[in-house]
Protein backbone atom coordinates (compact mmCIF):
# COMPACT_ATOMS: atom_id res chain seq x y z
CA UNK A 1 0.00 0.00 0.00
CA UNK A 2 1.12 3.53 -0.73
CA UNK A 3 1.77 5.45 2.49
CA UNK A 4 3.06 8.89 3.40
CA UNK A 5 6.78 9.39 3.78
CA UNK A 6 6.10 11.15 7.08
CA UNK A 7 4.18 8.15 8.42
CA UNK A 8 6.79 5.58 7.40
CA UNK A 9 9.70 7.41 9.05
CA UNK A 10 7.62 8.27 12.12
CA UNK A 11 6.88 4.57 12.70
CA UNK A 12 10.58 3.76 12.38
CA UNK A 13 11.42 6.51 14.87
CA UNK A 14 8.89 5.23 17.38
CA UNK A 15 10.08 1.62 17.19
CA UNK A 16 13.85 2.17 16.78
CA UNK A 17 14.60 0.71 13.36
CA UNK A 18 15.50 2.23 9.99
CA UNK A 19 13.59 1.96 6.73
CA UNK A 20 15.61 1.29 3.61
CA UNK A 21 15.18 3.90 0.88
CA UNK A 22 16.22 2.34 -2.40
CA UNK A 23 16.86 4.28 -5.60
CA UNK A 24 15.00 2.38 -8.29
CA UNK A 25 15.95 3.35 -11.84
CA UNK A 26 14.00 0.71 -13.74
CA UNK A 27 10.93 -1.50 -13.52
CA UNK A 28 13.29 -4.39 -12.71
CA UNK A 29 14.64 -2.50 -9.68
CA UNK A 30 11.11 -1.77 -8.53
CA UNK A 31 9.99 -5.41 -8.85
CA UNK A 32 13.03 -6.73 -7.01
CA UNK A 33 12.71 -4.19 -4.18
CA UNK A 34 9.00 -4.88 -3.64
CA UNK A 35 9.56 -8.65 -3.71
CA UNK A 36 12.22 -8.30 -1.01
CA UNK A 37 10.02 -6.11 1.19
CA UNK A 38 7.04 -8.45 0.89
CA UNK A 39 9.11 -11.53 1.61
CA UNK A 40 10.53 -9.97 4.78
CA UNK A 41 7.28 -8.17 5.71
CA UNK A 42 9.07 -4.83 5.84
CA UNK A 43 8.06 -1.26 5.07
CA UNK A 44 10.15 0.24 2.31
CA UNK A 45 10.80 3.49 0.45
CA UNK A 46 11.20 3.61 -3.32
CA UNK A 47 12.96 6.76 -4.41
CA UNK A 48 14.42 8.59 -7.37
CA UNK A 49 17.01 11.38 -7.26
CA UNK A 50 16.88 14.41 -9.53
CA UNK A 51 20.39 13.63 -10.79
CA UNK A 52 19.01 10.33 -12.10
CA UNK A 53 16.25 11.93 -14.23
CA UNK A 54 18.26 11.89 -17.51
CA UNK A 55 18.20 8.07 -17.68
CA UNK A 56 15.14 7.49 -15.47
CA UNK A 57 12.75 10.39 -16.22
CA UNK A 58 10.44 11.10 -13.31
CA UNK A 59 7.46 11.40 -15.66
CA UNK A 60 8.07 7.78 -16.73
CA UNK A 61 9.11 6.38 -13.36
CA UNK A 62 6.46 7.97 -11.14
CA UNK A 63 3.50 5.93 -12.50
CA UNK A 64 5.51 2.69 -12.19
CA UNK A 65 6.67 3.39 -8.63
CA UNK A 66 3.25 4.55 -7.44
CA UNK A 67 1.42 1.60 -9.04
CA UNK A 68 3.84 -0.85 -7.43
CA UNK A 69 3.37 0.83 -4.05
CA UNK A 70 -0.42 0.73 -4.27
CA UNK A 71 -0.61 -3.01 -4.96
CA UNK A 72 2.14 -4.00 -2.54
CA UNK A 73 1.26 -6.08 0.51
CA UNK A 74 3.52 -3.91 2.70
CA UNK A 75 3.70 -0.15 3.34
CA UNK A 76 5.62 1.65 0.59
CA UNK A 77 6.46 5.35 0.36
CA UNK A 78 7.48 6.87 -2.97
CA UNK A 79 9.99 9.64 -2.42
CA UNK A 80 11.93 12.27 -4.32
CA UNK A 81 15.61 12.04 -3.38
CA UNK A 82 17.83 15.15 -3.59
CA UNK A 83 15.42 17.54 -5.22
CA UNK A 84 17.53 20.56 -6.16
CA UNK A 85 14.73 23.13 -6.36
CA UNK A 86 11.25 24.01 -5.18
CA UNK A 87 10.00 23.36 -8.70
CA UNK A 88 11.31 19.78 -8.78
CA UNK A 89 9.71 19.06 -5.40
CA UNK A 90 6.39 20.45 -6.61
CA UNK A 91 6.61 18.34 -9.78
CA UNK A 92 7.11 15.17 -7.72
CA UNK A 93 4.17 16.10 -5.51
CA UNK A 94 1.94 16.67 -8.54
CA UNK A 95 2.96 13.30 -9.97
CA UNK A 96 1.83 11.54 -6.78
CA UNK A 97 5.00 11.04 -4.72
CA UNK A 98 4.25 10.64 -1.01
CA UNK A 99 7.38 12.48 0.09
CA UNK A 100 9.97 14.91 -1.25
CA UNK A 101 13.47 15.93 -0.24
CA UNK A 102 14.74 19.42 -0.85
CA UNK A 103 18.53 19.43 -0.76
CA UNK A 104 19.72 22.89 0.20
CA UNK A 105 22.90 21.73 1.92
CA UNK A 106 25.07 23.72 -0.49
CA UNK A 107 23.18 26.94 0.24
CA UNK A 108 23.62 29.34 3.12
CA UNK A 109 21.69 28.38 6.23
CA UNK A 110 19.26 31.26 5.66
CA UNK A 111 18.59 30.30 2.04
CA UNK A 112 18.25 26.61 2.93
CA UNK A 113 15.66 27.52 5.57
CA UNK A 114 13.79 29.89 3.24
CA UNK A 115 13.30 27.39 0.41
CA UNK A 116 12.71 24.44 2.73
CA UNK A 117 9.87 26.36 4.41
CA UNK A 118 8.32 26.95 0.98
CA UNK A 119 8.56 23.24 0.18
CA UNK A 120 6.95 22.33 3.53
CA UNK A 121 4.02 24.69 2.84
CA UNK A 122 3.58 23.22 -0.64
CA UNK A 123 3.75 19.67 0.70
CA UNK A 124 0.96 20.36 3.19
CA UNK A 125 -1.40 21.00 0.29
CA UNK A 126 -0.62 17.55 -1.08
CA UNK A 127 -0.57 15.81 2.31
CA UNK A 128 2.99 14.52 1.87
CA UNK A 129 6.16 14.52 3.97
CA UNK A 130 9.33 16.57 3.59
CA UNK A 131 12.97 15.71 4.18
CA UNK A 132 15.74 18.30 4.20
CA UNK A 133 19.52 18.18 4.53
CA UNK A 134 21.82 20.11 6.81
CA UNK A 135 25.60 19.69 6.75
CA UNK A 136 27.45 18.50 3.68
CA UNK A 137 27.34 14.80 2.81
CA UNK A 138 30.51 14.12 0.83
CA UNK A 139 30.93 12.27 -2.44
CA UNK A 140 33.48 9.68 -3.49
CA UNK A 141 33.37 11.16 -6.99
CA UNK A 142 32.75 7.84 -8.74
CA UNK A 143 29.67 8.98 -10.60
CA UNK A 144 27.19 8.12 -7.87
CA UNK A 145 24.56 10.55 -6.63
CA UNK A 146 26.80 13.60 -6.88
CA UNK A 147 30.09 14.85 -8.28
CA UNK A 148 31.79 16.37 -5.27
CA UNK A 149 34.79 15.41 -3.27
CA UNK A 150 35.34 13.15 -0.31
CA UNK A 151 36.83 15.94 1.81
CA UNK A 152 33.38 17.47 2.25
CA UNK A 153 32.51 14.58 4.57
CA UNK A 154 34.42 16.51 7.24
CA UNK A 155 31.66 19.13 7.39
CA UNK A 156 29.53 17.53 10.09
CA UNK A 157 26.04 18.74 10.92
CA UNK A 158 26.12 21.11 13.90
CA UNK A 159 23.86 20.11 16.80
CA UNK A 160 22.52 23.56 17.71
CA UNK A 161 22.23 24.59 14.08
CA UNK A 162 20.14 21.47 13.44
CA UNK A 163 17.75 22.44 16.26
CA UNK A 164 17.37 25.95 14.83
CA UNK A 165 16.79 24.57 11.32
CA UNK A 166 14.16 22.04 12.44
CA UNK A 167 12.38 24.65 14.55
CA UNK A 168 12.22 27.07 11.64
CA UNK A 169 11.21 24.63 8.90
CA UNK A 170 9.10 21.97 10.68
CA UNK A 171 10.40 19.23 8.37
CA UNK A 172 9.41 15.59 8.92
CA UNK A 173 12.97 14.24 8.70
CA UNK A 174 16.50 15.60 8.52
CA UNK A 175 19.43 14.18 6.55
CA UNK A 176 22.66 14.74 8.47
CA UNK A 177 26.37 14.61 7.74
CA UNK A 178 28.35 12.43 10.15
CA UNK A 179 31.17 11.24 7.88
CA UNK A 180 28.99 9.48 5.31
CA UNK A 181 29.69 9.71 1.57
CA UNK A 182 27.69 9.24 -1.62
CA UNK A 183 29.00 6.74 -4.13
CA UNK A 184 31.34 3.75 -4.01
CA UNK A 185 33.59 3.67 -0.98
CA UNK A 186 37.26 2.82 -1.40
CA UNK A 187 37.41 2.13 2.35
CA UNK A 188 34.78 1.60 5.02
CA UNK A 189 33.87 5.03 6.47
CA UNK A 190 33.94 5.66 10.19
CA UNK A 191 30.76 7.46 11.15
CA UNK A 192 30.60 9.95 14.00
CA UNK A 193 28.00 8.04 16.03
CA UNK A 194 28.41 10.40 18.99
CA UNK A 195 27.41 13.40 16.86
CA UNK A 196 24.44 11.47 15.48
CA UNK A 197 23.18 10.67 18.99
CA UNK A 198 23.61 14.30 20.06
CA UNK A 199 21.57 15.51 17.07
CA UNK A 200 18.91 12.87 17.71
CA UNK A 201 18.56 13.74 21.40
CA UNK A 202 18.44 17.47 20.66
CA UNK A 203 15.70 17.21 18.03
CA UNK A 204 13.62 14.06 18.70
CA UNK A 205 13.04 13.84 14.95
CA UNK A 206 13.57 11.07 12.38
CA UNK A 207 17.10 11.38 11.01
CA UNK A 208 18.33 10.20 7.62
CA UNK A 209 21.65 8.68 6.55
CA UNK A 210 22.63 9.33 2.93
CA UNK A 211 25.44 7.43 1.25
CA UNK A 212 24.53 4.17 2.98
CA UNK A 213 26.28 1.81 0.58
CA UNK A 214 29.58 0.60 2.04
CA UNK A 215 28.89 1.45 5.68
CA UNK A 216 29.95 -1.22 8.19
CA UNK A 217 27.39 -3.52 9.76
CA UNK A 218 28.31 -2.21 13.20
CA UNK A 219 27.68 1.40 12.20
CA UNK A 220 24.43 0.49 10.45
CA UNK A 221 23.16 -1.16 13.62
CA UNK A 222 24.22 1.81 15.75
CA UNK A 223 22.48 4.20 13.37
CA UNK A 224 19.23 2.24 13.26
CA UNK A 225 19.05 2.02 17.05
CA UNK A 226 19.97 5.63 17.79
CA UNK A 227 17.85 7.95 15.68
CA UNK A 228 18.53 7.14 12.01
CA UNK A 229 15.11 6.17 10.64
CA UNK A 230 15.87 6.11 6.91
CA UNK A 231 19.00 4.94 5.09
CA UNK A 232 19.54 5.64 1.38
CA UNK A 233 20.92 2.81 -0.76
CA UNK A 234 21.72 3.33 -4.44
CA UNK A 235 25.28 2.36 -5.32
CA UNK A 236 25.03 -1.13 -3.80
CA UNK A 237 22.08 -1.96 -6.06
CA UNK A 238 23.85 -0.70 -9.16
CA UNK A 239 27.12 -2.51 -8.46
CA UNK A 240 25.38 -5.82 -7.72
CA UNK A 241 23.31 -5.54 -10.90
CA UNK A 242 26.38 -4.79 -13.01
CA UNK A 243 28.23 -7.76 -11.56
CA UNK A 244 25.27 -10.08 -12.13
CA UNK A 245 24.80 -8.84 -15.70
CA UNK A 246 28.48 -9.37 -16.51
CA UNK A 247 28.35 -12.93 -15.18
CA UNK A 248 25.12 -13.66 -17.05
CA UNK A 249 26.21 -12.46 -20.50
CA UNK A 250 29.38 -14.55 -20.32
CA UNK A 251 27.17 -17.65 -20.44
CA UNK A 252 25.91 -19.15 -23.72
CA UNK A 253 22.32 -18.65 -24.85
CA UNK A 254 21.62 -15.55 -22.80
CA UNK A 255 18.53 -13.49 -23.64
CA UNK A 256 17.13 -10.03 -23.00
CA UNK A 257 14.32 -11.49 -20.90
CA UNK A 258 16.87 -13.43 -18.89
CA UNK A 259 18.91 -10.28 -18.42
CA UNK A 260 15.89 -8.50 -16.96
CA UNK A 261 15.37 -11.38 -14.53
CA UNK A 262 18.99 -11.09 -13.42
CA UNK A 263 18.49 -7.42 -12.54
CA UNK A 264 15.32 -8.24 -10.61
CA UNK A 265 16.99 -11.00 -8.59
CA UNK A 266 20.17 -9.00 -7.89
CA UNK A 267 18.09 -6.03 -6.73
CA UNK A 268 16.05 -8.29 -4.48
CA UNK A 269 19.20 -9.71 -2.90
CA UNK A 270 20.64 -6.28 -2.07
CA UNK A 271 17.35 -4.97 -0.69
CA UNK A 272 16.83 -8.03 1.50
CA UNK A 273 20.35 -7.74 2.90
CA UNK A 274 19.79 -4.12 3.85
CA UNK A 275 16.33 -4.68 5.31
CA UNK A 276 17.88 -7.21 7.68
CA UNK A 277 20.73 -4.82 8.50
CA UNK A 278 18.30 -2.01 9.29
CA UNK A 279 16.10 -4.35 11.37
CA UNK A 280 12.89 -3.35 9.60
CA UNK A 281 11.96 -6.97 8.79
CA UNK A 282 8.63 -7.92 10.33
CA UNK A 283 7.80 -4.24 10.93
CA UNK A 284 5.10 -3.81 8.26
CA UNK A 285 2.09 -1.94 9.63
Amino acid sequence: MLVSYAEIVKKAHEHHYAVGAFNTLSVENIIGAIQAAEELNSPIILQLAEVQFPTAPIEYMAPLMIAAAKISKVPVAVHLDHGNSYETCELAARLGFSGVMFDGANLTLEENIRITKQVVEMAKKYGIGVEAELGKVGDTGDGGEGTGDASTADVFTDVEESAFFVGQTKVDALAIAIGNLHGKYVATPKLNIKRMIEISERNNLPLVLHGGSGTSEEDFKSCARNGICKVNVATAIQLRALSAIKEYIEKPNYSYEGLKSVVISSTKEVVMEHILLFESDGKAF
